[in-house]
């Protein structure tokens, strides 16, 4: 007895044919949504650094939760600490497309529980994520481009 007859022959060709462009988007899909996380992580790491940074700063914030003598100098370095992991901007940036001038920080005065008051510095950075197959996140898929972003708020401590 014949287990496959004639009729049968080349059906799990067509079957794989037909599943085959499925499983390649969906292989490219998981790929390019574990670098999207992956770059994530990155990006709201070194903002956590900046911010940190500048909490830590002497000099570049006042009393008065005013901008201080050393907050240019003290922004710079921090930029450069998120693009780059380090206070010169030397090097590669942490994220292609990534740059000290798209980081933004930010001082604002707010009350504390049981009265008082503390400056809080905002750093916030975002990037569009840079996908292997160019501006899609998915090969054959229409998916716009992703922009991804990150947002650390940090005490002011000074020295």
């Amino acid at each position: 007895m014949n287990r496959f007859p004639a009729r049968q022959a080349g059906a799990a060709m067509v079957e794989f044919a037909i599943l085959l462009p499925l499983m390649i988007v969906l292989v490219f899909g998981i790929t390019e949504m574990g670098r999207a996380i992956y770059q994530q992580n990155t990006l709201s790491k070194a903002v956590a650094s900046g911010a940190r940074y500048m909490s830590r700063s002497t000099q570049s914030v006042n009393a008065d939760c005013s901008q201080g003598a050393q907050w240019g100098p003290s922004i710079n370095n921090a930029a450069n600490l998120v693009a780059f992991g380090n206070q010169a901007g030397s090097g590669n940036a942490l994220l292609p497309d990534l740059d000290a001038g798209g980081v933004n920080f930010a001082l604002e005065q707010r009350t504390v529980t049981g009265g008082g008051n503390a400056c809080v510095i905002i750093a916030s950075a975002s990037v569009d994520f840079s996908a292997i197959f160019g501006d899609t996140v998915v090969p054959f898929l229409d998916l716009g481009p992703i922009t991804l972003s990150a947002t650390v708020e940090e005490r002011y401590h000074g020295e």
